[in-house]
């Protein structure tokens, strides 16, 4: 199926158009193109894991628009407005972030990444992981897809950290850190 628009009537909400794209990677060049010539509310990547460049996801943001696969397609279809939408994972790390005293701006950098800008210290990059176990293998593989980043945060409360993940982060210069060891560095310097 080439890249194609669909659009949503639903019985209750706002009507939502979206753009089905098969890009396997999308830059700002890419998102502006697709919204100056479709003006689409949400775009799907058909892929299920595209590169999404620095500031894309940020950009969407602004402009109260969705850049996202199924899930979180389905996720605003079912909530009847069309933006914001933040997955449950998303929404606690920003709430969390921005209820923080020494947060200024959080910035998403793409679906994992957050840059975060702190009263009188350096902003901080971290690296949202999900994973139930985080392992010496989760390390690796955000370095591969991320590659810059301060901290790796494991955002599955359940679970643990092996002790190979935090040696190979502390060997590149990143800290893993849990929830409650985050909210208590961004008070330091790193």
């Amino acid at each position: 199926m080439d890249d194609c628009i669909l659009d949503i009537v639903r019985k209750e909400g706002e009507s939502l158009r979206v753009y089905y794209s098969t890009l396997r990677s999308f830059n700002m060049v890419d998102v502006r193109q697709i919204l100056d010539v479709s003006n689409p509310d949400f775009i799907l990547h058909a892929v299920k894991e595209p590169i999404i460049h620095e500031g894309v996801i940020g950009f969407m943001d602004s402009i109260h628009k969705v850049l996202g696969g199924y899930s979180e397609l389905f996720g605003v279809i079912r909530q009847g407005n069309n933006w914001p939408y933040w997955s449950s994972e998303t929404r606690f790390i920003m709430r969390g972030l921005e209820q923080h005293t020494k947060v200024t701006n959080i910035t998403r950098l793409d679906k994992k990444r957050y840059r975060i800008s702190r009263r009188g210290l350096d902003d901080v990059v971290i690296v949202s992981i999900d994973d139930y176990d985080l392992s010496i293998e989760s390390v690796r593989s955000a370095v591969d897809k991320y590659r810059s980043f301060d901290a790796v945060f494991k955002s599955n409360p359940n679970g643990r950290i092996s002790t190979e993940a935090v040696q190979l982060a502390a060997s590149l210069g990143i800290k893993v850190l849990t929830w409650r060891e985050l909210l208590g560095k961004l008070n330091l310097k790193w």
